[in-house]
């Protein structure tokens, strides 16, 4: 353990000694005589629910803006997020499979992911499909690495936030349109109309995608409708409204034991999600703010085992859930200060032929928390806390506290937190008749965060950050009371670094990297199957009417299946072309993206290899 701990200060320190800071003291020499403000003034609203500028947030909060996705080879949520350092995407298979996402190191159920502040964690068991989300309604997403308990509730391992497009304010009729085709008979179509008209404001999109998939039974499709309401009521109030559904299909080769007897078969996985919210929001005065707002939530999925001659269903889920909220914020030139109120309750029904489960159960959570930002100079300070009361697991109160403190005449930055978080306990792990537990209790855990940001240099940004989460409680199978129980204690640890450059000239260069090391506290051994080392790039440059994009990762997997291929670099490329027409009818592009650039052999499990590479192009057309 000791070894390992000394691994990742060595790490650190070699980049924070190579790296950053040679660039203060390069930057100390090269400054002007005057002393420059600090320049990254993102305004964020994932720490703390309230907007809140990214420099006076201790959390470690990376976000992706709209531009960033532009540049990418992606359709959906899931594709973008494997682009983020510290953020391991587990894809079942290649087009259209389930993909969860793990931060680092953490179980992909114990990080919670929020669209338009509806959760979309299952509640049986708390996992988030994040291939089902398309990009054509994402504004960013920001990712809150740490536990995120104090402003969130069950977050462990952290939130995705991905926050959607509005209205276009100036326009009173925008269109983007897009279709592509390629190769395993990939199409996808997307619409996107918006506008606003005397303070009235719509947005609705469309989108649809089908593939045969790239061997066999790997076919999906996926179709999308999302639509956006805000109307504005004077200068300080509005409602904004929401509706959002897609329905989808895929098929999965899935690998089972009863292969060894010569039967054979597949699943076909249908699903199908819809939420609602209705938002309301007004400043009675320059320094107070209040939201109001409920939701809807139904998500259904249905596995069935198809063999050559029949097909049988493998298990059946439904679930619907409401919920309401409501934040106060009250904000002074060097305090914000925001109290809010969480409630929300559902049912689900699960049936698995298989195994013959029938399980149907209700859930309540209701919360209150406070989340404090006071800035002092160059310092700032974080503070919060969060009440969950729970029908399930009983309540777990979540504080947390951090400080940031910016390098005065410097564009740099420190950072610490220290937070409490927490994950409910499955649900299923709770109420299932057989192997259910109905004393278990949420995982807990103390997360610590520590880095820093610097940019010696207008082009130039470096990003460092050390990790430590300390969880107990975890939940695991205990074969000696053939239960759920909480019985392990695990330790997360490591480092994750940023490298970002932007040239006037159009190139944009980035390399980003994580090292996590997962170990059970009794036994000192590594935890295997989680992956250690990860790395991602990108280049991208834009010469007068093209721009030209790489993205890539590298990932070892740590892992116990022989057949996965460990440490290869996969590389897609992007092509866009505005074509040089008079704009006053619209915006012609072409694009074009080659997967998989080099063919590497990438393999996730037996029946899930990635693609080999392949071909896709487009047009599009912005009014």
């Amino acid at each position: 353990m000791d070894r390992v701990k000394a691994e990742i200060v060595l790490i650190g320190g070699l980049i924070l000694a190579v790296v950053i800071l040679p660039s203060l003291e390069a930057r100390a020499v090269d400054k002007a005589p005057e002393e420059r403000i600090y320049e990254m003034g993102e305004v964020v609203v994932t720490a703390t629910r309230v907007e809140t500028p990214r420099q006076d947030v201790a959390a470690n909060i990376t976000v992706i803006t709209r531009d960033d996705i532009e540049k990418m080879p992606v359709s959906n949520a899931a594709e973008v997020l494997q682009y983020v350092s510290g953020i391991y995407v587990e894809f079942n298979g290649g087009l259209g499979s389930q993909a969860n996402a793990s931060i680092q190191g953490s179980d992909i159920r114990h990080v919670a992911v929020y669209q338009d502040g509806v959760r979309l964690n299952m509640l049986l068991n708390p996992v988030a499909d994040v291939s089902y989300l398309p990009i054509d309604n994402i504004e960013r997403i920001e990712i809150y690495k740490g536990a995120a308990s104090s402003a969130w509730g069950s977050s462990l391992g952290g939130v995705i936030n991905i926050i959607t497009t509005e209205p276009d304010p100036k326009k009173p009729f925008a269109a983007d349109l897009q279709t592509s085709y390629g190769e395993h008979e990939t199409l996808k179509s997307r619409g996107t109309f918006s506008g606003t008209v005397d303070g009235f404001g719509y947005l609705l999109s469309l989108t649809h995608e089908e593939s045969d998939g790239f061997i066999d039974h790997t076919e999906y499709r996926q179709d999308a409708v999302y639509s956006k309401i805000n109307y504005e009521l004077g200068e300080t109030s509005r409602v904004n409204f929401v509706y959002s559904y897609d329905e989808g299909s895929n098929a999965d080769p899935v690998l089972n034991d009863l292969e060894i007897l010569g039967v054979h078969f597949w699943d076909d996985i249908d699903r199908k999600r819809t939420y609602q919210r209705l938002l309301f929001e007004t400043s009675p005065s320059d320094n107070l703010g209040l939201t109001v707002e409920g939701r809807h939530h139904r998500f259904f999925t249905r596995a069935d085992d198809v063999f050559s001659d029949h097909r049988e269903i493998f298990n059946d889920y439904l679930e619907e859930t409401w919920g309401v909220s409501a934040r106060l914020s009250h904000h002074v030139s060097t305090n914000t200060l925001n109290l809010g109120f969480d409630e929300d309750w559902g049912d689900y029904d699960y049936v698995s032929e298989v195994f013959g489960d029938d399980i149907e159960s209700e859930t309540r959570n209701w919360a209150a928390y406070a989340n404090d930002t006071f800035s002092a100079g160059d310092f700032s300070f974080n503070a919060g806390i969060r009440y969950d009361d729970n029908v399930d697991f009983g309540s777990a109160t979540s504080p947390s506290a951090g400080a940031v403190y910016r390098i005065s005449g410097e564009d740099a930055l420190v950072r610490a937190q220290v937070a409490k978080g927490f994950s409910a306990p499955p649900s299923v792990w709770v109420n299932h008749p057989a192997v259910g537990n109905k004393d278990l209790k949420p995982e807990i855990g103390i997360n610590y965060q520590l880095g820093g940001e610097v940019r010696p240099f207008k082009f130039l940004w470096f990003e460092l950050n050390f990790f430590r989460a300390e969880i107990e409680d975890l939940i695991n199978f205990d074969r000696d009371t053939a239960k759920f129980e909480n019985i392990d204690k695990v330790t997360r640890q490591g480092v994750e670094g940023n490298i970002r450059a932007t040239f006037d000239s159009g190139l944009a260069l980035s390399f980003g990297g994580s090292y996590v090391d997962v170990r059970d506290e009794e036994t000192d051994e590594m935890i295997r199957d989680i992956p250690r080392t990860l790395f991602n790039a990108s280049v991208s440059y834009t010469h007068e009417w093209t721009t030209h994009s790489i993205v890539g990762k590298y990932i070892d997997h740590n892992s116990t299946f022989p057949e996965t291929q460990d440490q290869v670099f996969v590389f897609d490329y992007l092509l866009k072309v505005k074509l040089p027409l008079p704009d006053r009818h619209g915006k012609l592009n072409l694009f074009g993206a080659v997967y998989n650039l080099t063919n590497s052999s990438y393999i996730y499990r037996e029946v899930f290899p990635k693609p080999d590479r392949w071909i896709e192009g487009g047009v599009s057309f912005e009014y």
